[in-house]
């Protein structure tokens, strides 16, 4: 009687370790995507003196982000796909919020 028990729950058992390991990686692969980004953003952006030149550069950098999140998102948390139209508004708003809302400080070597 022991054995059916455990029998009886294993199907469920699995479904959820399952369920919650595609969570985890999703959190995980989310993460590291965001990493990703922050490298490329703090090497190359205080270098770009021209606003344009930033925003197109902001915007070209997140339209590819926002899909690989998108990615992660439907393949492992189950979220509804999001299409070009979608992708290219938040890519937008992140390059406007990148070029003129948040202005990367100039460093000055005089200051430790």
């Amino acid at each position: 009687m022991g054995e059916r028990n455990l029998d009886d729950k294993g199907p469920y058992l699995l479904a959820f370790i399952q369920k919650s390991m595609a969570t985890v990686l999703g959190i995980v692969a989310r993460v590291a995507i965001g990493v990703a980004m922050a490298f490329i953003l703090s090497k190359a952006v205080p270098r770009m003196p021209n606003k344009m030149c930033r925003f197109v550069f902001l915007f070209l950098l997140c339209l590819p982000f926002n899909f690989g999140v998108n990615y992660v998102n439907v393949q492992l948390l189950g979220y509804h796909k999001m299409g070009w139209t979608g992708a290219s508004i938040i890519a937008l708003f992140l390059a406007i919020w990148g070029t003129f809302l948040y202005s990367p400080q100039p460093h000055n070597s005089n200051t430790p």
